[in-house]
């Protein structure tokens, strides 16, 4: 199959599970092509990017040109469209316009990249996030981009982003035959709950490559600093302060622990200064961003792998965080909160643990509870594993994910 990923950002060190689909539909023998707005920027790349020599096979849609010349091109095409009467770009389709994609200029960037690549046809096109699917759709409609939609709902894009642009955003991608993939459960209810057709709706964890990621659990003995991870962008939703604050209250306790947090974004001043004001540099690190070859070796060697997860104030939420799935696969002790998908992946108290949103006591309490089972951590452990090798394999997802392209394609 010809298939077309359209992605935001890419490659991104933060969205592993998107890299891991699509070399795993490469490995099948697909031939994959990526349209994304732009690069993260950031000069360190998973391996795979290289291996798979995926930046060939990626166009970029972001124009890097001025403003004023993309103003004057829009205006040319929409002067254009009232000059042919509103031409329809397709025919048969009067309500697609010139005007429409010209007003809207991430569609305009995405029909420029298409053409200059030489490419619009495609057997699968598979966007990530709602507002990609969006996009898409409307390049679907106007004859510019062919083949079948499938659209993955992470999080945001069902919550803040309808917050900005009204509960009907999503209401021209719901009345068309897009299959929507949101990844949990509680995703699947929101997009219901938006308008979506429930027949067009199946639920698609993302996962991870559990061959990566061996099983090596690691148990602290009782005076033996407790080494605890968190890995995730700094932004609200992360709940790092949360657990900042949790760990200086078991340090203040006596528990000797050591916190790593890899990862960097917007919230970076403000967690060192919360480092700062309550002394804790010394047990507090900051390790900025890691390769995933890197981080598995950091991980190796942590307790607990930590990740408080919040409903940050303009609502933005998780999805179910890739982290906590490589974090039990490898038999630590994942510790996170009851928020969006995440209980489907942590059963509280059988395969991890879970608490409260918002509360850093209750986080301690939780932690410390841990700490005073670690008979238990054997059982926990493998029964993580077990959850994500069942569940969350990526081989096991993308293999389900080809036969719904491959059935979507059948007569």
């Amino acid at each position: 199959m010809d298939i077309l990923v359209i992605a935001g950002e890419f490659p991104k060190l933060s969205q592993t599970f998107i890299l891991n689909q699509i070399t795993g539909l490469i490995d099948a023998g697909h031939r994959v092509t990526v349209l994304a707005k732009k690069s993260d920027g950031n000069a360190r790349v998973h391996e795979a990017v290289a291996q798979y020599r995926l930046l060939d096979h990626t166009v970029y849609f972001h124009a890097r040109e001025p403003e004023q010349k993309w103003k004057k091109t829009a205006l040319y095409l929409i002067h254009l469209a009232r000059f042919t009467a509103r031409t329809s770009l397709r025919p048969g389709r009067p309500d697609i316009h010139f005007s429409d994609i010209a007003r809207q200029p991430n569609l305009m960037y995405m029909v420029r990249a298409l053409k200059k690549a030489d490419t619009r046809k495609f057997d699968i096109i598979h966007a990530h996030f709602g507002p990609n699917g969006l996009l898409a759709q409307h390049l679907i409609d106007s004859g510019v981009l062919e083949g079948k939609l499938f659209v993955t709902f992470h999080g945001y894009d069902m919550l803040r982003f309808v917050r900005q642009k009204g509960e009907n955003v999503y209401s021209k991608l719901f009345r068309s035959d897009a299959v929507l993939l949101p990844i949990s459960e509680f995703w699947k209810k929101r997009c219901i709950n938006l308008g979506a057709p429930p027949a067009n709706i199946r639920v698609h964890h993302m996962g991870i490559d559990t061959e990566k990621f061996d099983f090596c659990p690691l148990f602290p003995h009782e005076n033996e600093t407790i080494k605890m991870l968190t890995v995730a962008r700094f932004v609200e939703k992360k709940g790092i302060a949360y657990s900042i604050a949790a760990v200086d209250r078991l340090i203040r306790e006596g528990i000797s622990v050591e916190y790593w947090i890899v990862g960097g974004g917007p919230l970076e001043g403000r967690l060192k200064q919360e480092i700062k004001e309550r002394g804790l540099g010394s047990a507090v690190r900051l390790l900025g961003w890691k390769t995933q070859e890197e981080l598995v070796e950091i991980m190796k060697q942590a307790h607990i792998v930590l990740l408080p997860s919040v409903t940050a104030r303009d609502g933005d939420m998780e999805g179910i965080p890739v982290l906590l799935m490589e974090a039990m696969a490898m038999g630590k002790i994942a510790v996170s909160t009851y928020h969006s998908g995440i209980p489907e992946l942590i059963r509280d108290k059988e395969n991890g643990f879970l608490t409260e949103e918002r509360d850093a006591g209750k986080l301690a309490l939780v932690l410390r509870e841990a700490l005073e089972k670690r008979a238990s951590w054997p059982m926990i452990a493998r029964r993580a594993r077990e959850t994500v090798e069942e569940s969350f394999h990526i081989e096991k997802l993308n293999r389900r994910l080809m036969d719904m392209f491959e059935g979507s394609l059948k007569p």
